[in-house]
This record gives structure tokens, C-alpha cells and sequence, in this order.
């Protein structure tokens, strides 16, 4: 019969919350607040805007959330997705070879973020690939028939991409 007996145990009583309860005119509430709004006007700006994440103008360097972001001056976050584009090369950020890689790579950042923040774009694919080798996105941004990364390239801050990548320092 102890094959059939079920235990129980006594439950535990549950500890009081020792949180002190917040005034609502403190800091953190406001701060929480403000969070929320902005939060809110960001939602309304995105489907304000028709929902299309391209033409939505946040684009920013790229930190902790990969939404609508730009990580250098040919890869970016649209929708969540890392697109890198295809039609161009220009130098890193991440890893430069050397100081002048490196500060043409800001500024050919800081010009991208211009370009993608400037109005409405379209993600042409590239043809005969869709992905690169690191799954992003193969796209041409264009925006009234002329290529971002055409910009760049006349510009200095870019090359057109030759198949291969190319030493810049």
C-alpha cells in the first residue's frame, strides 16, 4: 500500500516583498515614463511611415538593438535584417589595417547614416546572389534611380565592389 501513498509537504510561507514602494514622482518613474512615450512615438513614427522599415528615418550606428541600424559604411540593419551592400566596398571599422583605413571607414559611416536618414530607399536584389558568404542580405540601395553606394564611390568614401575585397591602406 505505500506504492499508492502520495506525500505532501507543508507549503512555505512566502516572504513579505521588503521592496520599499516607489514614490511616483521619483526618478526612476519619470525616467520610466519618458521611456515608455518614446517608445510609443517611435511605434507611431514606424507605421506613420507605412510600416516600411526603409523608409523609416532612424537609421544610427548600430548598438545593443539591431533594428533599423548601420554597422559601417556597407552593412546596416533593416527590419532586424543585416544587409550588406552589394554594389560597394569601403573600409573597416571594426578591424582597419591601419589609422587612415580606419578614419575614412568613420567617415564613410557617418555619410551612409546621411544617405539611409535622407528619405525613402529601395533594396534591389543583387543579382545572382542573395546572401554573401555570412548570410546578410545582398541589396542595392536606390533611392530616385541613383545608388547610395554610387554616392559614396563619387564621394571617395567608397569603391564599387570588383568581386574581391582590396587593401585600402
Amino acid at each position: 500500500m505505500s506504492d499508492n501513498v502520495l506525500q505532501f509537504r507543508k507549503r512555505k510561507k512566502a516572504k513579505p516583498n521588503k521592496r520599499p514602494q516607489q514614490n511616483p514622482s521619483s526618478p526612476k518613474a519619470l525616467i520610466g515614463v519618458l521611456g515608455v512615450a518614446m517608445a510609443l512615438a517611435a511605434v507611431y513614427t514606424y507605421f506613420s511611415l507605412g510600416g516600411s522599415p526603409a523608409q523609416a528615418s532612424a537609421f544610427a550606428r548600430c548598438g545593443i538593438i539591431k533594428r533599423n541600424c548601420v554597422i559601417d559604411g556597407d552593412t546596416l540593419y533593416v527590419g532586424g535584417e543585416k544587409v550588406r551592400v552589394a554594389d560597394i566596398d569601403t573600409p573597416e571599422i571594426s578591424e582597419p589595417k591601419c589609422a587612415s583605413e580606419k578614419a575614412l571607414g568613420e567617415r564613410a559611416t557617418a555619410r551612409f547614416i546621411e544617405l539611409v536618414n535622407a528619405g525613402p530607399f529601395e533594396m534591389r536584389a543583387w543579382e545572382g546572389r542573395d546572401e554573401d558568404q555570412y548570410g546578410r542580405k545582398l541589396r542595392v540601395l536606390v533611392r530616385d534611380g541613383r545608388s547610395l553606394g554610387d554616392i559614396l564611390v563619387s564621394e571617395g568614401l567608397a569603391r564599387t565592389w570588383s568581386g574581391r575585397r582590396e587593401p585600402w591602406c
